[in-house]
């Protein structure tokens, strides 16, 4: 007599993980990389203008703070190392989208977050300090495709 309180044999598998649309990876990639660095630096920077008020700052000498900021400063740093993990997630988003060639698309999210940084930089810097600054968060975006592929390589 079998147990009639086992579980049924069966043979299970798991599915393949269907590829995903290499466009919408890139899309979505920039726009959280770009988007999200976007708005983490209006933040801190809001924070950082109620900090310089609460210390007797005036309205003309936090706009100035804000303007003529120091990419190599305290603030600036922290604002970059924030901006690297935007970059670092938007790679990481478009490997997963992607599901296939990780690391090709998240290397055109890199050089579209590249060259978006750099016009928009250019505004403000030498062209030589915005590839100084550009450069960790390309390497972040490369860096978020590659943890992607690892992990769209799991079962």
């Amino acid at each position: 007599m079998t147990n009639p309180y086992r579980a049924p044999g069966a043979v299970v598998a798991d599915q393949d993980r269907l590829a995903g649309s290499p466009v919408k990876a890139v899309l979505f990639g920039v726009l959280v990389d770009i988007l999200g660095s976007t708005a983490m630096s209006f933040v801190v920077m809001v924070v950082y203008g109620i900090f310089l008020a609460s210390r007797g700052a005036g309205q003309e000498e936090i706009e100035s703070a804000a303007s003529q900021l120091d990419p190599l400063s305290g603030i600036g740093l922290f604002i970059s190392a924030l901006g690297c993990v935007f970059s670092f997630l938007g790679g990481y988003v478009c490997g997963r989208v992607a599901g296939q060639a990780e690391m090709k698309w998240a290397a055109v999210v890199a050089a579209i977050s590249l060259a978006f940084g750099v016009i928009i930089g250019l505004q403000a810097y030498s062209l030589g300090m915005n590839l100084l600054l550009a450069a960790p968060a390309t390497a972040c975006v490369l860096l978020g495709g590659y943890v992607a592929a690892r992990r769209n390589k799991r079962p």
